[in-house]
């Protein structure tokens, strides 16, 4: 009796323990470090701006990652490419979403940037910059732009300003930029050289074509996506004269050091939210993602070929 009594008193002890056991074989147990994805918030005065369009997608990532034994951190969001720069230097970040331009100045500064997919954003695989005028604009070709003044975007828009400098450059054009928009005239003095390029920013796709319609600039340039979405009011009196070559829309890279089995994962992961319903809604949130998919062999000499660019446009600027 004493002897089946000491039994039971082990094996109602024991069995705290072995569920602990047999949970620990069945749940894997989560990685001590998280990961981080990493997003430049476009608009900076507001901080909540880009949680909202990332937030969804990052709590997708950490659902499909944890009976991994994975899981995602908090989003790290920067205001600008410079505090990105130190927060991957500094290894708070290992995943990044960023266009083209972007990324390779990350990788340029940073050393640790690895461009892994192609990002399907705002319904584009691919865009490329148009320069536009008026209608009745004399300008023909970029390099009537000499002496002319050019509204962009934002010195952080791919399309609308690094995109249409580095053609301009190739077009052996100099830029300087003009701060105050004021109607232009056909001919210009001041103290800016008459054969340079004057720029200024109108902080919208919106605002270059309506400062060009109205007088403010003699030209814009910004993606064809944009020129597509012009208001039908203005639409007719402005026209396109000029095409850069394509350049990949977005693209999604590690930003540091990642296991080989989780970066097989993830990127397994990344590939097919578009099939799955709950990872299209992600998607969307995010800027109208539509998919992620693998680099092709002609995605990579297109970003070779940009990377030679930003050299050029780094010299330029004497960086």
């Amino acid at each position: 009796m004493r002897g089946d009594s000491t039994m039971s008193v082990l094996s109602r002890q024991s069995t705290p323990l072995a569920l602990l056991v047999g949970l620990t074989l069945c749940w894997p147990v989560l990685a001590l470090e998280p990961l981080r994805l990493g997003v430049i918030n476009e608009r900076p005065d507001r901080p909540a701006y880009a949680l909202g369009l990332y937030g969804p997608l990052n709590a997708y990532l950490d659902a499909q990652l944890r009976p991994l034994g994975q899981r995602m951190g908090d989003l790290v969001i920067a205001r600008s490419l410079d505090e990105m720069a130190v927060r991957i230097s500094d290894g708070a970040v290992d995943l990044l979403l960023e266009g083209v331009m972007p990324t390779l100045k990350l990788r340029r500064r940073t050393g640790r940037i690895d461009v892994h997919l192609l990002v399907w954003r705002k319904g584009q695989r691919q865009y490329h910059t148009v320069f536009f005028a008026r209608r009745e604009s004399p300008i023909q070709r970029i390099e009537q732009l000499r002496g002319k003044v050019l509204a962009f975007e934002s010195p952080r828009s791919t399309s609308a300003f690094d995109v249409p400098r580095a053609a301009l450059i190739e077009a052996g054009l100099e830029l300087a930029e003009q701060p105050v928009a004021e109607p232009v005239a056909a001919e210009h003095s001041g103290a800016v050289d008459g054969d340079q390029v004057r720029f200024l920013f109108a902080g919208s796709e919106l605002n270059q074509a309506y400062w060009v319609h109205s007088g403010r600039a003699h030209a814009g340039a910004f993606n064809n996506g944009d020129w597509e979405r012009v208001p039908a009011a203005i639409k007719p009196e402005l026209r396109v004269f000029h095409r850069t070559r394509p350049i990949l829309r977005w693209l999604f890279s590690f930003a540091g050091p990642v296991d080989p089995g989780l970066r097989a994962q993830l990127v397994e992961i990344l590939n097919g939210m578009h099939q799955d319903p709950e990872g299209r809604a992600a998607l969307a949130a995010a800027s109208r993602i539509a998919k992620f998919e693998p680099l092709t062999s002609a995605d990579r000499a297109n970003l070779a070929y940009w990377d030679e660019a930003l050299e050029r446009l780094e010299a330029d600027a004497g960086e």
